[in-house]
């Protein structure tokens, strides 16, 4: 009994030594503004309140209890000053997205109730990481809010992109996915994703590789990319991959836009439209922008055709109007024998370098549509979107280059003229196109004189 007592004393001294020793060390925390403390009435529980409680009947629960964990896993509490930055991103860029496009009815009947705060990621025992969960059709779990960083673009459009992903689990228990969207990729699903190479993925008509883990996780994934990363993003994927893999993209990419329209009532490319704006005008995510794409040529043709109807409800500038149809006029005085229509001009970016615009023209009397090609050298800054074009010699002197021989001095005195010795800026326009056409249209405009511009339909192919 002795010896037990000098070894509990022993200890004892031991512990005392040790707190000692750690004295300097010592952290000060009021553990009291970390967890469970329904009575404190702060700025941050009075802007919850007013933001998502009282118009959305929407709980935020950011102080930590053991009641929304899993008892396996070890998570810390979220840190109070990134909690409101967190769920501006919530309301800005999910939130208010659906509300204008599905109405209030719409965002008020199928946002979940309840959305869980945890500082840290949940970490699995395969060594993935959860960032947030969906379950019963009623709560949303967020993890990592503490390396939340509102003025990092890719931080924030991660997490966004999270949240509709977890969301579309939500729309999912409620409106069950579409069953032709579950035999896409069949045969390649696999529960290993973790171990799945994202060009695999990409290649086999995935958004990543955890896409490839089930069919649920398949749709919210592509809804989630969509939304986020955006049309360019997602043709650029498709485009990148196999012949086999880009067919399951878009065919996948049809069957959740068919989801939202016709099961949800909400016009997905206005949703599309909505969360992009938030992507590219608030967050300035760069990959978002035109000019990045326009860097890494996805875009090869813009094609204007200023009888097309779009631009009577879109009008073109005068500046640019007033070129090309004095270039259309030229063209058409050309040959008092042989008088001929100008179909379009087509912008044909056929590297990050070289440009060459073409005039397809037609016999006014009917006939073969023919072209004629003028060469540029052009350069782009894909962060700033500036551009400017220089005329250099002729690639040629037969074929379509014989036919711009035709209309130089025409072209010469009206395209040329309004495309050189200027910079442009290259960005999705205009602000006035329909949701159908949103992500098909894109142009420039004079730097410093937005209101002198030009835009037409883009293509992904020369």
């Amino acid at each position: 009994m002795k010896r037990i007592f000098n070894q509990i004393f022993a200890g004892l001294l031991l512990l005392i030594a040790i707190a000692s020793c750690k004295k300097e060390d010592t952290v000060n925390i009021d553990l009291k503004q970390y967890v469970d403390n329904p009575t404190s009435n702060t700025p941050l529980e009075t802007w919850i309140q007013t933001t998502f409680l009282d118009p959305y009947n929407m709980a935020v629960v950011y102080r930590y209890s053991d009641f929304y964990k899993d008892d396996d896993k070890v998570i810390s509490p979220a840190n109070p000053d990134k909690v409101q930055p967190q769920m501006q991103t919530v309301l800005e860029g999910f939130i208010n997205p659906y509300k204008t496009v599905g109405g209030s009815a719409f965002i008020k009947r199928m946002l979940p109730k309840e959305w869980v705060l945890f500082g840290s990621a949940a970490y699995q025992t395969s060594g993935t990481v959860i960032l947030a969960t969906a379950s019963a059709g009623r709560r949303v779990t967020l993890y990592d809010v503490n390396n939340f960083d509102p003025n990092n673009a890719d931080v924030i459009t991660r997490k966004l992109r999270t949240i509709h992903h977890e969301f579309t689990h939500i729309l999912n228990q409620l409106v069950p996915m579409p069953t032709d969207f579950q035999t896409i990729t069949k045969a390649t699903y696999n529960a290993g994703w973790s171990s799945v190479a994202d060009v695999t993925a990409r290649d086999n008509g995935y958004v990543s590789p955890y896409a490839t883990d089930q069919p649920g996780e398949d749709f919210a994934e592509t809804v989630s990319h969509l939304l986020v990363l955006g049309q360019a993003w997602f043709d650029a994927r498709a485009n990148a991959a196999t012949a086999i893999g880009r067919a399951a993209l878009k065919a996948k990419e049809a069957s959740v836009e068919q989801y939202f329209t016709i099961n949800l009532g909400v016009d997905f490319r206005a949703l599309q439209r909505e969360v992009q704006n938030v992507v590219r005008n608030t967050y300035k995510l760069q990959t978002a922008g035109l000019p990045y794409w326009f860097g890494q040529n996805l875009f090869k043709t813009m094609t204007i055709n200023l009888e097309d109807p779009i631009y009577t409800s879109n009008p073109m500038s005068d500046s640019f109007t007033t070129a090309y149809n004095n270039f259309k006029a030229a063209v058409l005085a050309q040959s008092s024998s042989a008088k001929h229509h100008l179909d379009y001009v087509q912008f044909r970016f056929e590297s990050t370098t070289a440009l060459t615009v073409r005039a397809a023209y037609t016999p006014a009397a009917g006939g073969t549509q023919l072209f004629a090609d003028y060469t540029f050298s052009y350069t782009i800054n894909a962060t700033t979107g500036a551009v400017t074009f220089v005329k250099i010699a002729q690639s040629g002197t037969t074929g379509n280059y014989a036919n711009a021989a035709l209309f130089t001095a025409g072209f010469t005195s009206s395209i040329q003229v309004y495309l050189t010795g200027k910079t442009f800026i290259v960005n999705w326009m205009p602000a006035t196109i329909d949701n159908a056409n949103y992500n098909k249209f894109g142009g420039m405009y004079v730097s410093g004189t937005s209101a002198n511009y030009f835009f037409g339909s883009l293509g992904q192919a020369l």
